[in-house]
């Protein structure tokens, strides 16, 4: 009886990561075509769906056996029926539609993935406003697009945090790179005695404003400009700065240089709130940070980095922060990282 560890392996999990991409395209173009739209308002054969899709039947059918292949969209009795997943965050119509965000982000990605080789040797010269953000967001059409769909993609986070960290013990939260406001928005609709000032580019805090605004909370969160790398930006009298999700964009000495400025700007006793990518301590993954630091690397130079919860620490620790403490947010991809300026 042969043992089944002396076989040898098969190539079908490498063809699947090399031509993972197949599978990718398949579903922003279903997105693209509003195909799980069409088929969860009734237009669940092959028929209708075509006619509300505009395509002759024997495309759409073609499609639509990869999104069943996909396990995308099922069928039942002759009548396609979209998955729980897709019908909640793939149909136009539902609160929770993400397919503008995914078809964006990928798309707007996909190009410096397809070149990644030359990034990575320096073969492919860098394109600046790729990495640098405030470049991205000087163009206030792009800002309101990459902050409306940032609003988009984090309410469901920015509900999380409100859960996992207590915010009830603070006053005066500064959210650096706060995006649309969407995080200050949730925690202050939970804790009515939190005020909070978001900060960012000029382009991306007219658009929070307005959220901001048709929440009614215009009275309790400011908005302001301002620069994280900058300490005279950081205004005073604040007992938790936050840093959601800028940092992997910056190299270990920026990254001490930001934590340092939280520190001279906190109160005593104040604390410093960080969710970002992060990696295990080993670097054994989890893949999606490993893949966002990979992505940072630009015509043969890193511009930013995932660090591990022990970089975290260290960062911190150098900064003058105590009290550290670093778990993950969300599973395999998102750390949590807190700490507390000495003081009363």
């Amino acid at each position: 009886m042969t043992d089944q560890a002396s076989k040898p392996a098969g190539s079908a999990r490498l063809t699947e990561l090399a031509f993972a991409y197949k599978n990718s395209n398949t579903l922003l173009t279903a997105i693209d075509l509003d195909l799980f739209t069409h088929i969860a308002a009734g237009a669940d054969r092959l028929g209708p769906l075509a006619d509300r899709v505009g395509m002759d039947a024997e495309i759409v059918d073609r499609i639509v056996t990869v999104c069943k292949a996909l396990d995308l969209v099922e069928e039942l009795d002759g009548r396609l029926r979209n998955r729980e997943d897709v019908d909640r965050y793939l149909v136009r119509t539902e609160k929770g539609f993400l397919g503008d965000y995914f078809r964006t982000s990928a798309r707007r990605d996909y190009a410096t993935w397809a070149d990644l080789t030359g990034h990575l040797d320096g073969s492919v010269a860098d394109v600046a406003d790729h990495v640098d953000y405030k470049l991205l967001m000087a163009d206030p059409a792009r800002a309101r697009q990459f902050t409306e769909l940032g609003y988009k993609g984090a309410i469901g986070l920015a509900y999380r945090l409100t859960r996992v960290f207590d915010f009830a013990r603070h006053r005066r939260w500064l959210d650096f790179a706060g995006g649309s406001g969407v995080y200050s928005i949730a925690a202050c609709e939970r804790n009515p005695d939190l005020r909070a000032t978001v900060m960012d580019q000029p382009n991306v805090i007219a658009v929070a404003r307005e959220y901001i605004a048709a929440k009614g909370l215009s009275e309790r969160i400011d908005v302001a400009t301002g620069d994280f790398l900058i300490g005279d930006d950081y205004p005073p009298g604040h007992d938790l700065i936050s840093f959601i999700t800028p940092l992997q964009g910056y190299m270990p000495d920026a990254v001490i240089q930001v934590f340092g400025n939280a520190f001279a700007a906190l109160e005593p006793g104040g604390e410093i709130l960080v969710i970002d990518y992060m990696l295990e301590n080993d670097k054994t993954g989890p893949l999606d940070p490993a893949l966002v630091s990979l992505f940072s690397v630009r015509g043969g130079r890193p511009r930013g980095r995932v660090n591990t919860g022990t970089e975290f620490r260290r960062f911190l620790h150098e900064a003058g922060f105590e009290q550290i403490d670093t778990r993950w947010f969300t599973p395999h991809q998102l750390g949590l990282v807190t700490a507390r300026k000495p003081g009363p």
